[in-house]
């Protein structure tokens, strides 16, 4: 990281770019044990804010990232500073690039029936030699111990999850002590995107913070997260923030006992 991780909603959300996220992951590749890494944005957390089990699920990630423009703006609300707004969709090139060189393999799980599958192919075209050495959808057996067995047969080393929240993070909690992967990605719905399905703002446009807005677009039935979502991610670090300001008055301290 690049900074003392910042609490936004009851989650510390590192501050990573995507140079030092990358860092964290080779990191975790060559420790023991199974880890998962979680990208948040305002969604995430608006549901983490009501689930108490979905917090402690996120939190306890070993790499938590700021995968959403709203979470730099909330981090200067609170005072603080996320050096830069790193999406998982981002990411998952450079994953790919970096599997290639060093042999990493890949499973892709989420998504409809023959989603995962068509997002390997289309990966595999765009990156010679990168392993998919399995796929499956996001909806059939998903927390069965034959799923679990299917995955370590096939032995990645990362595996991608795409079923969006909160349900991939259950999923991670639920079947992270039955699988032999070394690190779990979540990626939300990333396999439209990798498979073609979906297309992407150009990159100078998502930096200036419009991608959800380009999504909502090629989405509409997502209108509910961001069109209601969004200000209420806000109103509750507006809460934060006063909160915050409210514990640091002479005096406070006696207020609250």
């Amino acid at each position: 990281m690049t900074g003392p991780a910042v609490s936004i909603l009851g989650v510390e959300v590192g501050c990573y770019t995507l140079t030092t996220l990358l860092t964290r992951v080779q990191e975790l590749l060559q420790a023991s044990g199974c880890s998962y890494i979680y990208g948040v944005n305002a969604h995430t957390l608006n549901l983490a804010a009501v689930d108490r089990e979905f917090l402690q699920i996120v939190a306890g990630a070993e790499a938590v990232y700021a995968d959403g423009a709203s979470l730099l703006l909330a981090a200067r609300v609170l005072g603080r500073h996320l050096p830069e707004k790193v999406t998982t969709t981002d990411l998952w090139p450079e994953m790919c690039q970096l599997a290639v060189e060093k042999d990493w393999k890949f499973y892709l799980l989420g998504g409809e029936l023959g989603l995962a599958r068509r997002a390997g192919l289309q990966a595999g075209q765009q990156f010679p030699g990168l392993q998919i050495v399995g796929t499956h959808d996001g909806y059939t057996d998903i927390f069965s111990p034959q799923t679990a067995a299917a995955i370590n047969a096939a032995q990645p080393d990362v595996l991608w999850v795409g079923m969006g929240d909160p349900l991939q993070g259950y999923w991670a909690k639920v079947m992270r002590p039955q699988l032999q992967v070394k690190v779990i990605i979540t990626c939300g719905g990333m396999f439209k995107i990798v498979s073609g399905e979906l297309k992407r703002l150009p990159r100078s446009w998502r930096e200036r913070g419009f991608e959800w807005l380009y999504r909502l677009w090629q989405e509409p039935q997502a209108w509910r997260r961001y069109l209601v979502g969004l200000p209420l991610f806000g109103l509750r670090v507006l809460s934060q923030r006063l909160t915050q300001a409210s514990n640091r008055l002479p005096g406070s301290g006696e207020r609250h006992r």
